[in-house]
């Protein structure tokens, strides 16, 4: 191996280097806002931002928040500095990911050598699905990094039983911070690799069992997440209970929101794991299978492989027999795979030679960095519709401003919330019965926008009234515009109106 390579240092700037690659190429390729469900997390955003709803946020639709809101308000510093825009929204991701590829990277490095730990690193920053998630508007990378910390504090709370604040209390603390941002389920994430306290007392009954006090952790647990619960439930009422437990907690561990059942597709989540963080997840079911049939004669080493193992067993498990199925769930196991995986990486490394291998390693980075590329600025597939989309709708909010017309004076309904987003309003969808409604009891003209969302089309041609669409955006594209926009006049004040 290079000698540099064996540095410290370098590992370390090398994983930040390639972080910040992938965030250029993400940052600087077409906007995808509109896909992945990001809509609805620009719509909180804005929500809190310039609609001043801090505790609990709605979307364009008004739909209730469907998560707790830390990944939210982590965004907040970012979109005073920067703007509601794409890199305010990508930062905590980015600095998340960061984060992540640094504390796995140093584990590593302490547990299973510089090497080991460098591999390991380099397996949580170019996993495809991994280097996805460096912009992307949505918590997972949040959580994650929180389980991982969480996880890795209960593991030294079983090793080091000394009573320090980073066992117990931290693992307390991340657990409600990760509950904050996505739901009471990192608990169970951060906690899993404790089942290897029965692995290892299988093979050794000496081994001592997790000990030390939990009453400041978990004290700290409900203060943090009570306070933000019990406040939000006095603000929203039983609006907020109905989503976050029944619609979103129940409903996609039972299916009941989209006609699932659970355990009806249990190898899902074990492809996605093999597919999604190819090539490194193939290091991570080899090192699987070692874990299990040639276990590390070293204690300390059995131990820690045993507690990632049952970590993402556990997980596949959880995940495998729920209804709800997304690749994205799996990050919270990706960390415990990626040190694995860097071990097994590095033992190859040492039996083909170190030199040679890095310079393979290399010649993959480079071949998935080609393929980043490639994927975010020359798209296809499902990923090339929502580019198309979030950038034609970008597209019209420009068009739209020179127009003219007011945005502020938009009646929406089905419109997309970049829509706004770029046009700098806050206005939530009407519905098509208040529409109609509105315009029976106007006095003067009324600036409907409808947009490609839209479920039904309200009413908006009855005697009396005069219908003028004043704005078409693409101009070409007919019924397939991602919007529309009509002056809906009463017939009086279509005769006093002024002319433009």
């Amino acid at each position: 191996m290079n000698g540099a390579m064996r540095s410290r240092g370098v590992w370390m700037a090398v994983l930040a280097g390639l972080l910040l690659l992938i965030f250029v190429i993400r940052i600087t390729g077409p906007s995808d806002l509109e896909g992945y469900a990001q809509h609805r997390n620009v719509g909180y955003i804005m929500d809190m931002m310039w609609g001043g709803n801090w505790l609990t946020q709605y979307d364009i639709q008004g739909r209730i928040l469907s998560k707790p809101p830390l990944h939210t308000w982590t965004i907040a510093p970012f979109a005073a500095l920067f703007g509601v825009d794409r890199v305010a929204f990508a930062m905590p991701s980015l600095l998340a990911m960061l984060a992540l590829a640094l504390l796995v990277f140093e584990v590593g490095r302490r547990r299973f050598g510089l090497l080991a730990g460098g591999f390991a690193g380099l397996a949580v920053v170019m996993a495809p699905l991994m280097s996805k998630h460096v912009t992307l508007l949505r918590s997972d990378a949040l959580f994650t990094l929180l389980v991982t910390v969480g996880a890795l504090a209960a593991l030294r709370a079983w090793e080091r039983p000394d009573g320090s604040w980073r066992g117990w209390t931290l693992f307390w603390i991340a657990g409600a911070l990760a509950t904050l941002t996505k739901g009471p389920l990192a608990l169970v994430l951060a906690a899993a690799g404790l089942l290897a306290v029965f692995w290892e007392r299988r093979t050794d009954p000496a081994t001592p069992v997790p000990r030390g006090s939990h009453w400041t952790g978990l004290a700290l647990f409900l203060a943090l997440t009570l306070a933000w619960l019990v406040a939000a439930w006095l603000e929203r009422g039983q609006e907020l209970i109905d989503k976050m437990f029944l619609d979103e907690l129940v409903g996609h561990a039972t299916g009941a929101r989209k006609g699932t059942a659970p355990g009806a597709n249990l190898p899902k989540p074990t492809l996605y794991l093999l597919a999604r963080f190819f090539p490194f997840s193939l290091f991570f079911f080899y090192a699987l299978w070692r874990v299990f049939r040639r276990p590390a004669g070293d204690v300390a080493e059995r131990r820690l492989e045993r507690f990632l193992a049952c970590w993402v067993l556990a997980g596949l498990v959880l995940f495998s027999l729920a209804a709800h199925h997304r690749a994205d769930l799996l990050l919270p196991l990706w960390p415990a795979c990626a040190l694995l995986a860097g071990r097994e990486m590095a033992r190859l490394a040492r039996r083909v030679g170190e030199a040679r291998f890095t310079a393979v390693t290399a010649v993959v980075v480079a071949g998935l960095m080609a393929g980043l590329y490639a994927q975010y600025h020359v798209t296809w597939g499902g990923r090339a519709e929502n580019t198309e989309v979030s950038e034609t709708i970008r597209d019209a909010a420009e068009a739209f401003r020179r127009t003219g017309l007011d945005a502020d004076a938009l009646v929406h309904y089905g419109t997309p919330v970049t829509f706004q987003m770029y046009l700098g309003t806050l206005r939530r969808w009407v519905s098509p019965g208040d529409i109609e409604a509105m315009l029976d009891g106007a006095g003067a003209p009324v600036l409907v926008a409808l947009g490609y969302k839209s479920r039904e089309d309200p009413a908006l041609r009855a005697p009396g009234r005069e219908v003028e669409e004043v704005f078409v955006w693409p101009p070409e594209a007919g019924d397939e515009a991602v919007v529309h926009i009509y002056r809906v006049s009463p017939a009086s004040a279509a005769v006093t109106a002024p002319a433009e």
